[in-house]
């Protein structure tokens, strides 16, 4: 590709070249005065989202003045934010703290006032208790076990939870998720724990059950776990109940299970504005919990954080509603994860290694993709 095009660079004469430097020079000038422009007065506004988890019905509601366009990755998203004029983004919540210097305010309280207490977690929020709101929640989901072809299982994570992640039974049948921060909340809520524990040093057992779990996992994938499960690369999986539910609508041989025996983990997807970003368009935001594109976004597996009286009738006609939305009860006891602190991130990294370390030593594998 390159060599194609220094070599027509070179057949060009010199007033061919000439015009194509004014052409070039024209166009950058235009693009400096489009970026300059009062944001009101630019023709087109865009969304973000990454390829596969923008949800096509709701997005197609758009104004016509806005474009949605998707990005591979969350890594390429987040260093368009920077580079591009960007209106809004649908991130993970887990991406705020990285975010968060090149986002303003969100802004619309009015939009934020209704939803759930759990959805106004300074963590989804991605603010300090006292601060403005740097993101809006629109959606969450909750870890959940899944499983293909396995009855037998079923009923075992229904009474056992998240302890079924170390049984010996399940060797080498688990697709993890790629995080250890989350594998290893998952661990402390089948200890009976907070997954948001302050001090690893004072959880009892958890080095030991971590180290199970991890020995006895067959991979740690967050992108194709549920692909791996389908094809038949491992009998189990956990992922986000927002990434399970159409797939689940899609083959019979998948079941997904939400321990009751612990408060549900939430995973929560979340608009942000970049520091440039125009108006919000509040009639669409609001448009998402009426009619025909709520019902869209439950079979998509979206869950908007209201109250259940809010989502009903569409949530009461999804086969999957009780994994979409556990209840007002249980959403009140509900854990978002929180940020850590350098001392909690290194300590939670110490305790990670060791966990993979034995289980280098112990199995000889890597398994699955980093997080």
């Amino acid at each position: 590709m390159h060599e194609r095009g220094l070599g027509l660079a070179q057949s060009l004469t010199r007033r061919q070249l000439l015009t194509t430097i004014g052409v070039g020079v024209g166009a950058t000038a235009a693009m400096g005065l489009w970026r300059a422009q009062p944001w009101g007065q630019r023709q087109r506004r865009h969304l973000l989202y990454v390829k596969g988890q923008g949800p096509q019905a709701w997005l197609q509601q758009l104004p016509k003045a806005w474009a949605a366009q998707s990005r591979p990755s969350m890594e390429h998203l987040a260093a368009d934010l920077q580079t591009e004029a960007i209106d809004l983004a649908m991130v993970g919540a887990a991406w705020l703290p990285q975010l968060r210097p090149r986002l303003q305010p969100f802004g619309a309280p009015e939009l934020i006032q209704p939803l759930l207490k759990a959805a106004r977690d300074p963590a989804v929020l991605g603010s300090s208790v006292a601060a403005a709101p740097m993101a809006f929640p629109w959606a969450f989901g909750s870890w959940v076990m899944v499983f293909r072809n396995r009855p037998d299982w079923v009923e075992r994570s229904r009474r056992e939870g998240w302890s079924l992640l170390a049984a010996a039974e399940l060797q080498d049948a688990w697709i993890l998720p790629a995080s250890p921060r989350v594998v290893m909340a998952l661990v402390l809520q089948s200890l009976g724990h907070s997954p948001n524990a302050m001090d690893l040093s004072l959880v009892p057992g958890l080095a030991a059950r971590l180290a199970t779990v991890v020995r006895r996992a067959q991979a740690f994938d967050s992108r194709h776990a549920l692909t791996r499960l389908v094809n038949g690369y491992g009998s189990a999986a956990v992922a986000p109940s927002w990434t399970v539910i159409p797939q689940l609508l899609r083959d019979q041989r998948l079941v997904a299970v939400r321990p009751t025996t612990s408060p549900p983990l939430l995973s929560w997807q979340v608009l942000v504005r970049p520091r440039r970003a125009g108006p919000i368009p509040k009639p669409w935001l609001q448009d998402s919990i009426k009619g025909g594109i709520l019902n869209a976004l439950l079979q998509a597996g979206f869950c908007p954080p209201l109250p259940m009286d809010a989502l009903q009738p569409q949530l009461a006609q999804q086969p999957t509603a009780t994994l979409l939305h556990p209840g007002d009860k249980p959403m009140a006891q509900a854990e978002t994860l929180q940020p850590l602190t350098p001392e909690q991130q290194a300590q939670g990294q110490q305790t990670w290694d060791e966990a993979m370390g034995e289980r280098l030593r112990s199995t000889g594998a890597g398994g699955g993709e980093g997080a």
